[in-house]
């Protein structure tokens, strides 16, 4: 009987208030950019370029600048759009590829501009975005899930950009909890 009744409870929600703006912004972020896609890339640029932000205060605390963050982070985004980039007739061209007829026959059965559309303008989230909200609302166990939550998840996702961006200025998972649990 006891387990019926447990199984009647309503489930708690999490609040994830606190975390949305963040991922908001990280949408209109990849917009800027141009990409069609919200990665964690953009969910760490927005959060280290938010100076009230209690995970850019995570990561002073190990001993990372906004700076040093952003610098990398456009590292491995000048390096994904490079590799992103509009078609490139030349490169089509080394491997017999005749751009002007492929456009052709695109127009021709898509209309004119057919090529140059942009889509719809709805910019997906990332399966490795997924992956590390999911593993930020476990780590904020029934209360809202903060900031710093999505700090951690970002860098729970070992191949992920944002994770290998702070890997590369000296952060891990496991040094920010280490910096983050103390606090609590």
């Amino acid at each position: 009987m006891r387990l019926l009744q447990r199984a009647r409870r309503p489930p708690r929600v999490k609040t994830i208030r606190p975390a949305e703006r963040y991922l908001f912004t990280a949408t209109e972020e990849a917009r800027r950019l141009g990409h069609n896609y919200a990665g964690t890339e953009h969910v760490l640029s927005v959060l280290v370029r938010d100076p009230d932000s209690s995970a850019m205060r995570l990561l002073a605390s190990v001993g990372v600048t906004a700076d040093a963050v952003e610098r990398e982070l456009a590292c491995w985004l000048k390096d994904s759009s490079s590799a992103n980039s509009r078609i490139d007739p030349q490169a089509l061209a080394m491997l017999g590829i005749d751009f002007e007829s492929v456009r052709n026959r695109v127009e021709e059965t898509f209309g004119p501009g057919a090529l140059e559309r942009t889509r719809s303008g709805c910019i997906g989230i990332c399966a490795r975005l997924k992956m590390s909200l999911a593993y930020a609302l476990d780590r904020a166990a029934e209360g809202p899930v903060s900031d710093e939550h999505v700090l951690l998840g970002v860098l729970s996702v070992p191949d992920s950009v944002a994770a290998r961006a702070l890997a590369e200025v000296g952060v891990s998972l496991a040094k920010a909890q280490a910096a983050l649990d103390p606090r609590r």
